[in-house]
């Protein structure tokens, strides 16, 4: 992954740490994920959530791979801050390098799921909080209403007190686990 940088975080970073630490408040008990995103290979969900000191809602995007329902993204993203999402987590995908150089050599490769902030440079770091460095705790954050409270916890945000919405992937179809096992592997079509 190529280095990012974003000027406008690192020109207003005391308002950046003030939009990501502070609390946030989501309305919707139940997220139901169910709309083709831009990606035909993504279902994808968008959820306004407030900041107390912020005239325009923040956006909770939800993104889960039609295929595969344990590669999913949540990510915050604030018009009044940047036009990327500020804050995101990835559950799988690929390694996140860190170019960051107060970060040891060995520190800067960062395997999913990891969560991405930006630094005072303005430059995306991604890092693992200690559950995701527990591999029982990982295998339970696979899930993704148990992965959503992690997150909800990571970036300040509720529904009341510490309460937390439950995520439906195609709410009123039938559950179907998909893989990406080829059906044909063992077949000889000779």
């Amino acid at each position: 992954m190529s280095k990012e940088l974003i000027p406008e975080i690192k020109a207003n970073y005391a308002f950046y740490n003030k939009v990501l630490r502070e609390r946030k408040s989501v309305f919707d008990s139940l997220i139901s994920i169910e709309e083709i995103g831009n990606n035909s290979n993504v279902l994808e969900s968008n959820n306004n959530i407030a900041h107390l000191s912020l005239p325009n809602a923040i956006v909770l995007r939800i993104n889960v791979k039609v295929n595969n329902h344990n590669f999913f993204q949540f990510k915050l993203r604030c018009t009044d801050l940047c036009a990327v999402p500020f804050f995101r987590y990835d559950s799988d995908g690929d390694t996140h390098r860190n170019y960051d150089e107060s970060i040891p050599l060995e520190d800067q490769q960062v395997p999913a799921p990891h969560f991405h902030y930006y630094n005072e440079n303005g430059i995306n770091i991604a890092y693992k909080t200690p559950s995701l460095l527990d591999e029982n705790e990982t295998k339970a954050l696979e899930d993704i209403n148990i992965c959503i409270k992690h997150f909800c916890h990571e970036a300040n945000l509720r529904l009341n007190d510490d309460d937390f919405p439950e995520i439906q992937i195609l709410p009123g179809q039938i559950p179907l686990k998909v893989t990406s096992d080829d059906p044909n592997s063992n077949v000889n079509f000779i």
